[in-house]
């Protein structure tokens, strides 16, 4: 139970709101008083109880200001917003209720009101509660109504981020090949692409197609053209002077008495790796 007091609470520091916070309390609770006449005390029996309930309105104006301005700005690490807790708030209102009590048992000694001879220090007290409850229900219909924004706000940015996202959908990279007769065409994304072999004058496409299935197709290309055209490329990467692999599939880099080899995703023979590219491999695997 203890341990929920030291949760975050939201402090409000916002000091316009704050101020106009305070004028409307200790507006209402003047009127209050006089017209609603809380715990059945009636403050317009004679001239003095009129000039308590005034002056206790102003009063309140004056505890409210220095405790929910003035301090704070005196002390700004006491007042910290990000280390506001719920036992901080609670002290802070117990120590504000307190000054609203002594002043108003001073007030109400010093106007002379006549409403307080019949068990004063129940009624200072109650009344002293009045204007922290009106000030705390403003002040936390504020901060409802500051995260109900944000949180519309949020929702707003997520929404325009979707939107453009699906507007403008980033560029795949891709391989787009073209046979040496000029017939053929090869267009993939380069995530599909497995890997390019060479074969004489042909080379060897694998990648995986819309359903998720190997494919294998023979392509008349030479090697070097394939490896102009794919070599701004990050991903389709040359481990022989006959292979080029999807450095994203690879799952093992394997030695064996025959010297290295590759393996990888969803195909079932190895493919062979140059003493040269062995380091480069290793480090992107890493």
């Amino acid at each position: 139970m203890f341990e929920n007091l030291n949760q975050p609470y939201q402090f409000n520091n916002n000091f316009k709101h704050n101020a106009r916070t305070i004028l409307l309390v200790s507006m209402g609770f003047i009127l209050i008083v006089l017209y609603i006449q809380p715990l059945g005390i009636n403050f317009l029996k004679s001239e003095h109880d009129g000039y308590f309930v005034l002056g206790a309105g102003l009063l309140t104006a004056a505890v409210l200001f220095l405790n929910t301005l003035f301090f704070p700005g005196l002390f700004p690490r006491m007042f910290d917003p990000a280390k506001w807790t719920i036992k901080k708030e609670l002290i802070w209102n117990f120590w504000m209720f307190a000054n609203l009590f002594v002043v108003y048992t001073f007030m109400a000694w010093l106007a002379k009101a006549t409403a307080y001879t019949d068990l004063p220090f129940f009624r200072t007290g109650a009344l002293s509660l009045l204007p922290l409850i009106l000030f705390n229900l403003i002040s936390y219909n504020f901060s409802l109504k500051m995260k109900v924004g944000n949180m519309i706000d949020s929702g707003k940015t997520w929404l325009k981020e979707e939107i453009s996202a699906f507007q403008n959908p980033p560029e795949l990279e891709s391989v787009h090949l073209v046979a040496e007769n000029k017939k053929q065409a090869f267009a993939e994304e380069v995530e599909r692409v497995l890997l390019i072999h060479s074969s004489g004058n042909y080379v060897e496409i694998y990648w995986i197609d819309r359903k998720l299935s190997v494919r294998k197709r023979l392509f008349r290309q030479s090697f070097t053209n394939v490896e102009k055209a794919l070599e701004t490329s990050d991903i389709m990467q040359k481990c022989h002077r006959c292979w080029m692999v999807n450095i994203n599939k690879v799952t093992k880099l394997k030695r064996t008495a025959n010297g290295y080899h590759l393996e990888l995703d969803r195909l079932d023979f190895p493919i062979p790796v140059s003493r040269n590219w062995v380091p480069s491999f290793k480090e992107k695997l890493n």
